[in-house]
C-alpha cells in the first residue's frame, strides 16, 4: 500500500484491531505519517472470507474518506510510544544507593527501550569505551536497519551494546550481525514483524570464538556463567533491533504469543574441530576468517537419539525433528513471489558432536547429510493442499497437480518436506550426548565477515 501511495495513487490500509499502532509505525518508517487506514475487528486470516468481506463493507465510508482526503488526523491513542522514538536531551537520574539505577531502568522500560531485564546504564563514558572496540567512526552508517528503517550508526549500535552489558571487543561482532540482518532486506523485515515467534538466531564462526570466550559446548544456548558472552551478544542484537530498527513489541513486532528466544539467541561453532569444515567455510570464507551468521528462526525442535549409532539411524531421528506438515508447508514449496522473494523457509540443523561424529566416522560429509535429511523428511500432498488452498498460485508450477488430487490420493501421496535440499543447512556445536536440534527458519541465513576490530 505504501509504495502505491507514494507513487501518487490514493490507497487506504485495512488494519485489524490490535494492529493500529503497528500500521502507523510502518507508515512512519516509509515516510508516510498520514497514510489513511480503517480498522476491522478481526484478523482476516482467522475468520471465514464472508465475515471479512462484511467487516470491510462496514468500513466503506471510511475507505472513501481515506481515498478522497488522505491527510487524516491520527488518533493519539494509536500513536503508541512514538514521542519516545525521536532524539532528545540526555536523561539524568539521581538518588542514593540503588535509587538512581532503579529509576533509570523503570524509565527506560516505560519508554519501550528495554527488554524487561535490568539494563546497564549507557553512560557517555561507557558508550565511548564500547566504541573503542572498532576502528569505525561513531557516525559511520552500517546501513538502514529493518523493520523500521532506522539509520544504524556505529554509536547507536554501541549504545545498545552498552545497555546489554557488552565489552568493547564485542562491538565488531554485533556490527556484523546487524549487517547480516540488513543484507536480508525484505526477508528480515517479514520475519521481524511476523505474528509468528520468529527470532534472530546469531551464530559466530572463526578464531574470534576462542578469543572472546564464546561458549560452543554444553548449555551453549542456555543461561549461566559458561554462556555469558553468548547471552550479552544475543541480547545486544535484540536491543539494537528494537532501539535502532524500531522492532518494538506490539509495534512492528506483532508476535501472537511470543518466544523466550527473542531475549537472546547466540551460538557458535568451535573454531578448532576435526569433524567438518566450519559453517562459514561452506559459505566460501576462510577458516582463519571470523564471521557472523544470522537467520530468522520460528520454532525449535529437539532431535534426541540415544539408541542409534549408525549414521542412517541417527539421521532418521533428526529427519523426524524437521516437521514436514502443518501450517508452514506452503513456505517450503512456494514459488518466489512479491511477498516471499526468497521462496520460503527451511531448517537449520544443529547436530550435536555425538551425532556429527557418527556421520564423520561413516565417511559422510555435510552435503551427504543434507541430502539424506531432505530425502527422509516427509510431508503429504494433503498438507500442501491445506496450506495452498488460499493462495494456490504460490505453489511451484511443476507441482500444481498436487492440488487436483482427491482427498484419498492426497493423504497417501508422500513428498519431501522441502522442494529442494538447499533449504536444509547444517551446523554443529554443543556438549556430550545424542541430542541434536532443529531450528525451523524463515528464509535463508546470511553470513557476514567480522571486520574493523581494534
Amino acid at each position: 500500500m505504501i509504495y502505491i501511495e507514494r507513487k501518487g495513487v490514493p490507497t487506504v490500509s485495512i488494519a485489524s484491531a490490535g494492529f493500529e499502532t503497528d500500521t502507523l509505525a510502518t507508515c512512519r518508517a516509509f515516510g508516510m505519517p498520514l497514510a489513511p487506514y480503517v480498522v476491522v475487528p478481526d484478523v482476516i486470516t482467522a475468520v471465514p472470507p464472508e465475515r471479512s468481506a462484511d467487516s470491510i463493507s462496514e468500513q466503506i465510508d471510511g475507505i472513501i474518506r481515506g481515498l478522497t482526503n488522505p491527510a487524516q488526523e491520527v488518533k493519539k491513542e494509536d500513536e503508541g510510544d512514538a514521542e519516545n522514538r525521536v532524539p532528545g536531551p540526555d536523561h539524568e537520574y539521581s538518588g542514593t544507593g540503588m535509587d538512581a539505577y532503579l529509576d533509570f531502568n523503570r524509565d527506560y522500560l516505560d519508554r519501550g527501550w528495554g527488554d524487561g531485564f535490568p539494563l546497564f546504564p549507557p553512560t557517555r563514558e561507557r558508550v565511548d569505551a564500547i566504541l573503542g572496540g572498532t576502528t569505525l567512526a561513531p557516525d559511520h552508517v552500517v546501513g538502514i536497519l529493518p523493520p523500521g528503517m532506522g539509520i544504524a550508526t556505529v554509536e547507536k549500535i554501541a549504545t545498545s551494546a552498552a545497555m546489554a552489558g557488552c565489552e568493547p571487543a564485542h562491538l565488531p561482532v554485533l556490527i556484523a550481525g546487524l549487517e547480516a540482518v540488513i543484507k536480508m532486506g525484505s526477508r528480515a523485515r517479514q520475519w521481524l514483524m511476523s505474528t509468528s515467534p520468529d527470532a534472530p538466531f546469531m551464530m559466530v564462526n572463526g578464531p574470534i570464538v576462542e578469543e572472546l570466550g564464546i561458549n560452543t559446548g554444553q548449555c551453549i544456548l542456555g543461561p549461566g556463567r559458561q554462556s555469558r558472552v553468548n547471552i550479552v551478544l544475543g541480547r545486544a542484537l535484540r536491543l539494537a533491533l528494537m532501539n535502532v530498527g524500531h522492532n518494538y513489541p506490539t509495534e512492528m513486532d506483532m508476535d501472537t504469543i511470543g518466544s523466550p528466544n527473542k531475549f537472546s539467541w547466540c551460538g557458535a561453532e568451535p573454531s578448532k574441530t576435526d569433524r567438518w569444515e566450519g559453517f562459514h567455510e561452506s559459505r566460501g570464507f576462510k577458516a582463519s576468517e571470523s564471521t557472523v551468521t544470522v537467520v530468522g528462526a520460528r520454532n525449535v525442535h529437539d532431535a534426541a537419539d540415544l539408541t542409534n549409532y549408525t549414521v542412517e539411524g541417527v539421521l532418521n531421528t533428526v529427519a523426524g525433528g524437521i516437521k514436514g506438515g502443518g501450517g508452514y508447508a506452503s513456505y517450503r514449496w512456494s514459488d518466489p513471489n512479491p511477498y516471499d522473494p526468497e521462496g520460503g523457509g527451511g531448517a537449520l540443523v544443529i547436530l550435536s558432536p555425538d551425532h556429527a561424529n557418527a556421520c564423520k566416522d561413516a565417511g559422510w560429509n555435510k552435503e551427504m547429510v543434507r541430502d539424506y535429511l531432505w530425502g527422509h523428511t516427509r510431508t503429504t500432498a494433503a498438507a500442501l493442499q491445506q496450506s495452498f488452498k488460499v493462495n494456490p498460485a504460490f505453489l511451484l508450477p511443476p507441482w500444481k497437480w498436487v492440488l487436483d488430487l482427491s482427498p484419498e490420493q492426497a493423504a497417501n501421496t508422500v513428498l519431501p518436506a522441502y522442494n529442494n535440499p538447499e533449504r536444509i543447512e547444517i551446523a554443529s556445536f554443543g556438549g556430550p550426548a545424542g541430542k541434536s536440534m532443529v531450528l525451523m527458519t524463515n528464509g535463508p541465513s546470511q553470513t557476514v565477515k567480522i571486520t574493523d576490530r581494534t
